[in-house]
């Protein structure tokens, strides 16, 4: 990484206290009765499985339910670029927040980026909500 782009990361990375984690961990599984020091352990790579999380089963609902600054301050920059593969990206839901992070996670791995999309197809598809069919059809 340039020397520029590393300072840029270094500002607005967040830098999250253990007891922060911890509490992320208790909002990010709140509906789970395991260890909340546990999963923090499974993802920084001290324990392979904590209950029902592995690791990759811990970045998804990380992925899914917190803040990207929030996910690289947890989870750290190589490691999302690590943990981030198709299988991964596969079991992200809503399918439009997949489409973020594989944007997200190449212009972190330095990927070339898919062409702007201004199309008929994207046009039609971003103005729909706001031209309904219903003000049109009445006569």
């Amino acid at each position: 990484m340039g020397r520029e782009l590393k300072g840029v990361f270094e500002k607005i990375m967040m830098k999250l206290s253990y007891e922060e984690k911890l509490k992320l961990m208790s909002s990010l599984n709140w509906d789970y009765l395991d260890k909340h020091e546990d999963m923090l352990a499974v993802i920084e790579g001290r324990l392979v499985s904590s209950g029902a999380f592995t690791r990759d089963k811990l970045f998804v609902r990380s992925l899914e339910r917190l803040t990207w600054y929030t996910i690289i301050g947890l989870w750290g920059v190589e490691a999302i670029k690590e943990l981030y593969t198709p299988e991964t990206a596969g079991r992200i839901w809503p399918k439009d927040l997949r489409k973020r992070y594989d944007f997200a996670l190449a212009v972190l791995r330095r990927e070339p980026l898919p062409p702007a999309r201004w199309g008929d197809e994207y046009y039609k598809q971003m103005w729909h909500p706001f031209l309904s069919n219903r003000w049109y059809s009445a006569k």
